[in-house]
């Protein structure tokens, strides 16, 4: 598990720029998609979230990505194709949030609103002149734009009232495209969509690259072993009475040197008299090589009735022992 987590952590650190270029790249897409639409409604932004996805898995799976999330290792077009398939079995689509559904004054509100602005603003400005200074004239040449300037303002922040705009919907409009505030916020949402996929997706894919490597290596052991021992296997069903022990010997000798474990010493063939059974005391760890035959506990003494087979360090049969009965 340690092990994991440290290839892990180095294939984080030398995809650093693979990600970046993948959030870019598809938060990029995304968004030209829904300006060649020019006013998109709901299912314009399912398209460009599939058109985002479609490119982040292109140029994931590509080969030279895998290469370097695999450690530098460049795999054969049938292994990118093997873990490319592995992958797509188990990954999760691309999901990014809908745009904020917002609202804005119309034309004709903000104009109300300034020339409302402006007269109140010109009358309260004039008022409070004339008390603090004496200068009302002052306060009508203030107070006019001023007074425009806070009405358009408030205007345009009360259409982000979802209440007012649902009891007032004349007053305001939704935009027809993407612009301004609600883009930005948009994106800021679909590129933080795409990094949380981005950062699933890269040690998923190291997982399969060092889980195919695993299987690669064992099964081309057992590939090798089993040919050369098949090899030998037609050579006995070959050889005459008078060369069986020559070749059983060789047939043994190779599956010794190929990985399995337990030939050591003379075989059993080869010794003029071998009528007594290996007997060893029984312990509880051996449970995993061994079967048994009636009740053993620790401590007895028992019989190797059939040998484990164990191939490469891995127990490939259990072997059966027997407990010895006092006669």
């Amino acid at each position: 598990m340690l092990e994991l987590q440290e290839n892990i952590a180095k294939v984080q650190s030398a995809t650093t720029s693979l990600r970046g270029n993948l959030v870019d790249n598809a938060v990029r897409e995304y968004f030209v998609t829904l300006d060649l639409i020019g006013s998109p409604r709901a299912g314009d932004f399912t398209a460009a979230e599939g058109r985002a996805n479609a490119v982040l898995k292109q140029e994931l799976l590509s080969a030279s990505a895998i290469a370097l999330v695999n450690g530098g290792t460049s795999l054969d077009d049938d292994g990118v194709a093997l873990v490319a398939l592995s992958f797509d079995s188990i990954a999760r689509p691309l999901r990014t949030p809908g745009p904020v559904a917002g609202t804005e004054a119309k034309l004709v509100t903000l104009a109300l609103a300034g020339a409302v602005g402006a007269v109140g603003g010109m009358l309260l400005g004039a008022a409070l002149m004339r008390l603090a200074y004496d200068m009302r004239d002052l306060g009508l040449a203030l107070g006019g734009p001023l007074g425009a300037f806070l009405a358009v303002l408030l205007m345009h922040w009360t259409a982000r009232a979802r209440f007012l705009t649902k009891i007032l919907p004349w007053l305001f409009v939704r935009p027809k495209a993407l612009r301004g505030a609600f883009r930005s916020e948009h994106e800021r949402a679909v590129r933080s969509a795409v990094e949380q996929w981005v950062d699933w997706a890269i040690p998923m894919l190291a997982v399969l690259c060092m889980s195919r490597a695993g299987l690669r290596e064992a099964k081309t052991d057992k590939d090798k072993a089993l040919r050369r021992l098949g090899k030998l296997i037609y050579s006995l069903h070959q050889a005459p009475a008078a060369s069986l022990p020559i070749v059983a010997h060789e047939l043994i000798q190779e599956a010794k040197n190929s990985g399995f474990e337990g030939l050591e010493g003379q075989p059993a063939f080869v010794e003029t008299a071998r009528d007594e059974k290996e007997i060893m005391t029984w312990s509880t760890d051996l449970q995993g090589k061994y079967e048994t035959f009636g009740h053993i506990t620790d401590g007895d003494p028992v019989t190797i009735e059939r040998p484990a087979v164990v191939f490469g360090g891995q127990i490939v049969q259990r072997g059966l022992v027997r407990k010895v009965r006092n006669k």
